[in-house]
């Protein structure tokens, strides 16, 4: 099976990253990112990553998640199905070292992803200062970030925010990986009368037509599932 737990804690950094790293150009933004961090560490919530190979899904990990003390994510899988692959013979030992070969690369693109999730302060300081912003007057408006030549000369990055409360609603990354054309792009909602967060995020890699989807959903905050627990051991 592929290594696919990391890309989901890799892109979810986003709202932190740039929670503590949004410069002075919109405070308003950099507050409601700060806010929006802290306020995701009270729930817990389930997660799917999944990688696609020519089109046909070759791995799916169900995890569940919630922020330990120092802010970090932990993982527990539940579950877990791959692709069935040949065992013996020349065929075996060709599948193993193309999946030995995909593994590779998939880590690979973690790291390369993570590079973007994760941007230092300087950087992150400059794309704020330099982003081309772009009032979109839709009916929810919304304000669009652009700027270039981020980490790598000819990249792009595209944030939307909601216009009123500085939410993020989509990040597009258009980049290149081994000089081929790699792109990332993230969707954000909010949970009702709570944070904003990460819903799905797909990192395209289309030389190999590999494709990594990481999904979000069945959020619930810890008083609620503290509650539920103290019920199940009372016998309520």
């Amino acid at each position: 099976m592929m290594k696919i737990a990391g890309l989901a804690i890799v892109l979810s950094s986003w709202t932190m990253a740039q929670g503590q790293q949004g410069g002075q150009q919109d405070q308003k933004y950099a507050q409601a990112m700060k806010q929006n961090a802290m306020a995701l560490r009270q729930y817990t919530w389930k997660s799917q990553t999944q990688i696609r190979k020519d089109g046909d899904v070759k791995g799916t990990k169900v995890y569940m998640n919630r922020y330990a003390a120092d802010g970090t994510v932990v993982q527990l899988l539940l579950e877990e199905s791959s692709a069935k692959l040949p065992k013996f013979g020349i065929r075996g030992m060709v599948a193993k070292k193309k999946k030995a070969e995909a593994t590779e690369l998939i880590e690979a693109l973690q790291r390369f992803a993570k590079s973007y999730g994760e941007l230092p302060p300087a950087k992150m300081q400059e794309f704020m200062t330099k982003a081309t912003v772009t009032l979109e007057t839709t009916a929810q408006p919304r304000l669009r970030l652009e700027g270039a030549n981020i980490l790598q000369p000819g990249d792009s990055m595209v944030v939307w925010l909601d216009a009123n409360t500085r939410r993020q609603r989509r990040i597009e990354i258009n980049s290149s990986f081994d000089a081929k054309p790699v792109r990332i792009v993230t969707e954000f909602r909010d949970l009702l009368n709570g944070p904003t967060y990460m819903v799905r995020s797909v990192l395209d890699y289309p030389s190999e037509e590999l494709t990594l989807t990481i999904e979000n959903f069945e959020y619930e905050h810890l008083a609620m599932e503290d509650r539920i627990n103290m019920q199940i051991l009372s016998g309520n």
